[in-house]
């Protein structure tokens, strides 16, 4: 629980200089075999030269006559030197927390995912939040706030990527550098977000 209160620290530090700050918002709606199944909503806030992403959503399906629920929350911070300093990620389901937390320390990044921790040596200049408002132009590997690793992202065609970590993949598909729709693949079949603002 300690790193609870070290979210809620950095978040309510950030919250005082967002009355200065540059906001950008955009809206997903989720689908799973055609039917829409949730909303997410993902934010950048700029202040002082830190940025702070902010990804919300939610879900409700009905998968095989059982209803399946997810929450889940992502927030990540960048310095003014575009270096990732902290990422926390929590999702909920069904009762079931899975939480992920990240923090720049001595030079590296600390990870501690539902108590297993590790380390990574050097910065993250680029994580999957970011892939919301950036597109990947020529990079390779990319930073999951979720998981604590990075994944690879392979362009496939003007504005499209395909992504793929531990035998899971999406595809990335971008308009003028927005990302407007994201397919993951999974075992119940494709989850498709498409933004509707």
């Amino acid at each position: 629980m300690k790193w609870l209160k070290h979210r809620r620290l950095l978040i309510i530090v950030f919250s005082l200089w967002y009355s200065a700050s540059f906001c950008q918002k955009l809206k997903y709606d989720v689908f799973l075999l055609g039917n829409k199944i949730g909303e997410t909503t993902v934010e950048r806030r700029d202040s002082g030269g830190i940025k702070h992403y902010i990804l919300r959503s939610h879900t409700d399906a009905k998968v095989l006559f059982v209803e399946k629920k997810s929450a889940m929350s992502t927030d990540v911070l960048y310095d003014k030197e575009g270096k990732m300093f902290a990422a926390f990620f929590q999702n909920i389901k069904n009762e079931e927390k899975f939480l992920t937390q990240t923090l720049w320390k001595n030079d590296k990044l600390t990870i501690d995912k539902d108590g297993e921790k590790t380390e990574i040596p050097g910065t993250v200049n680029f994580s999957s939040v970011v892939l919301y408002f950036s597109e990947p132009k020529n990079l390779q590997k990319v930073f999951s706030e979720r998981v604590g690793q990075f994944f690879e992202i392979v362009k496939q065609a003007d504005g499209t990527y395909l992504a793929s970590l531990d035998g899971h993949s999406a595809v990335y598909t971008y308009k003028a550098g927005k990302l407007i729709e994201l397919e993951m693949k999974s075992s119940l079949g494709s989850v498709l977000m498409k933004l509707v603002q």
